[in-house]
């Protein structure tokens, strides 16, 4: 509540909202057992992984994956564990991955990660 006793909104790409999140990845809270939370077709890593470099490189193209951390551990936890094939990967495969992710979400919010799932969801 901010002082005049109305209620303070967080934008959801705002970085309030990343630093929340953020935040929730650095605790560590485990991993729930049960299906992947992405509806997007199992995939080979580097399919996935090109997907995701080829979407970086558009909204930043003098980028490489080398965001701060707290945008890392966003991209790992809400996409990269979340991907169907994300256990068949290898710990590089998926670190690259969180990388080109967190320079979606640094440049384009919610709106990358949509535009990666609709990439990946379409095959």
């Amino acid at each position: 509540m901010n002082g005049t006793g109305e209620g303070r909104g967080m934008a959801a790409d705002g970085p309030e909202a990343r630093e929340f999140v953020a935040a929730l990845v650095r605790a560590g809270a485990p991993s729930a057992a049960g299906p992947a939370g992405l509806a997007v077709p199992e995939a080979a890593a580097e399919r996935v992984i090109a997907v995701a470099r080829r979407l970086a490189l558009r909204a930043a193209p003098e980028e490489r994956p080398r965001p701060e951390s707290g945008l890392l551990g966003v991209a790992t936890a809400l996409v990269v564990d979340e991907h169907p094939s994300a256990p068949c990967w290898s710990a590089a495969e998926r670190q690259l991955l969180a990388g080109w992710v967190a320079v979606l979400i640094e440049h384009r919010g919610e709106g990358g990660v949509r535009e990666l799932l609709g990439a990946l969801a379409e095959g």
